[in-house]
């Protein structure tokens, strides 16, 4: 078998050099079958300190049955501090919580248990009075307190009733906040993922301050600061452009999401015909927001989920005149044809996360219907528009490895196959495809594409070995495969304890 070798000085690629028949290109490098080399995996959307805080919260995930979710509850309670218990991955479609079934489990303590989309959570009275919240509180204009027959609050929260009940949440220590960015970091490594997108709110943007300059940070952060209201002027901070660390783009929030059906919709849910979901934003606030803020240099991310808030997103862009900012719709889940093609037309960057759409196909169908789900989580259809589409995780809603994301992205089927042929396969990707929206398509969304994003000579050394490759293995052997090294920036920041043959000369000048 030929080998290929990839020189490396400092933190750059130097020398890229192969056998003649060696299959080698800006996008991959196959050496010693049936490995492959690849540029580093670029997560364009996770919540990175949230998600490090969570592997130490009681997970629920698949937890479907009331004495199981109080045996992980009150296993976790004793291990808490005793002020406030948190937990996460509640699905409230398979699992009956409310503030009184927990109040039966935990009734000392304060809990709050995310449910697996973020956008809804569910309580127990203690954390409603921790809040000031009484049985018969009033709505907030952009959140929701679900209630009983009587009217009284049940426990589950919608979006910003969330963000409501966590101001009164004791402080997050930075001690806790930086073990959870090193293990996310780690984590991330494991995985072979060297660049990140994040978004973070005002009160958590100093822990990224702090880690970034720290010795232990080596993950290369694009961190978006959270516009709770659309207010440039009270929000507007000045930015930074590194090749560690980049601080210039604004996120907001125009809708919820469709497992908590909140994402905003043109058309009723179709299981909930009194129910269009909830919109974050009012339309003109929004236009001058995004308006200032191109004009000012700042890239703006929109999270926008339902067909009517990607629309509501795409006005604002257009409205702006400017597509040179990049500007970016984060997860455009269920679009009409005709905004499909206006985010091409605008500029406007995708960013989706391919592992949503096998999560929620099980589901989806009968929420939104077929016809709406024709045009959802539509990677080829936005991809042959001419459109950048880029991919993430939306780590820890799913699962941060990226082979998991890249199985969905050619298959579109679980992890059992189903369904048979995929679920609307029209919108599969190609190995080629779906690899370049997790490497070269995530950097020209982070403006890094002169750097990273692909094997070249001159380009930074992020670099990836994987222990199958993707254009000769059946897709669903990705789902086994495994990252052998990664390598950021020169610099060996995780490998396996599989043996296998070095595609670097020589591996033994990269730090350890």
């Amino acid at each position: 078998m030929e080998r290929i070798a990839v020189d490396i000085e400092g933190d750059r690629i130097v020398r890229v050099h192969a056998a003649e028949d060696a299959a080698h290109s800006s996008q991959a490098v196959s050496f010693s079958s049936p490995t492959l080399l690849i540029p580093a995996f670029h997560d364009s959307h996770t919540h990175l300190l949230m998600g490090g805080l969570t592997l130490d919260w009681v997970s629920l995930a698949g937890v479907e049955d009331i004495d199981e979710a109080a045996a992980h509850l009150e296993a976790a309670a004793k291990e808490s501090d005793g002020r406030w218990l948190d937990g996460h991955d509640f699905d409230e479609a398979r699992l009956p919580l409310n503030r009184w079934a927990l109040d039966k489990i935990i009734p000392n303590i304060p809990v709050y248990i995310r449910s697996h989309d973020l956008h809804s959570a569910v309580v127990n009275s203690k954390t409603l009075e921790a809040a000031g919240l009484g049985d018969y509180a009033i709505d907030l204009t952009r959140g929701r307190f679900e209630r009983d027959a009587d009217g009284r609050l049940n426990g589950l929260l919608r979006e910003q009733a969330c963000d409501f009940v966590l101001a009164f949440r004791l402080p997050l220590e930075k001690s806790r906040a930086m073990r959870a960015l090193q293990r996310a970091q780690t984590l991330a490594f494991s995985f072979g993922i060297t660049a990140v997108g994040v978004s973070a709110r005002s009160e958590l943007l100093p822990f990224y301050f702090d880690f970034v300059e720290g010795s232990e940070a080596k993950i290369r952060l694009n961190l978006w600061k959270v516009s709770p209201n659309f207010d440039f002027v009270a929000d507007r901070f000045e930015r930074r452009d590194g090749l560690r660390f980049r601080y210039a783009t604004f996120k907001g929030f125009l809708d919820g999401a469709l497992g908590s059906q909140t994402a905003a919709l043109r058309e009723p849910y179709a299981n909930n015909p009194s129910n269009r979901g909830i919109l974050t934003a009012e339309e003109k606030e929004l236009a001058r927001f995004v308006e200032t803020a191109a004009q000012e240099g700042f890239q703006v991310a929109l999270h926008a989920i339902g067909d009517r808030a990607c629309s509501m997103a795409l006005d604002a862009f257009e409205a702006a005149h400017n597509t040179n900012s990049r500007m970016r719709l984060e997860h455009a889940q269920i679009l009409r044809e005709e905004d499909i093609h206006r985010i091409a037309d605008l500029g406007v960057i995708a960013s989706m996360q391919p592992i949503h759409a096998t999560s929620d196909m099980k589901w989806i169908e009968e929420r939104i219907g077929r016809e709406r789900a024709r045009l959802s989580y539509a990677w080829r259809s936005i991809r042959d528009a001419g459109a950048c589409l880029c991919f993430g995780s939306d780590w820890p809603v799913e699962t941060m490895n990226p082979l998991a994301g890249l199985h969905a992205a050619l298959t579109r089927q679980d992890s059992d196959g189903n369904p048979r042929d995929g679920w609307f396969p029209e919108q599969r990707l190609t190995v080629e495809e779906a690899l370049e929206s997790y490497t070269e398509r995530g950097a020209y969304a982070a403006r890094w594409e002169n750097d990273l994003g692909t094997i070249e000579e001159g380009k930074l050394a992020d670099l990836v070995v994987l222990s199958c490759n993707p254009f000769l293995c059946e897709p669903k052997e990705l789902l086994k495969a495994e990252v052998l090294i990664t390598v950021c920036g020169g610099e060996v920041v995780y490998q396996s304890s599989k043996e296998f043959v070095s595609p670097f000369k020589p591996i033994s000048t990269f730090p350890r």
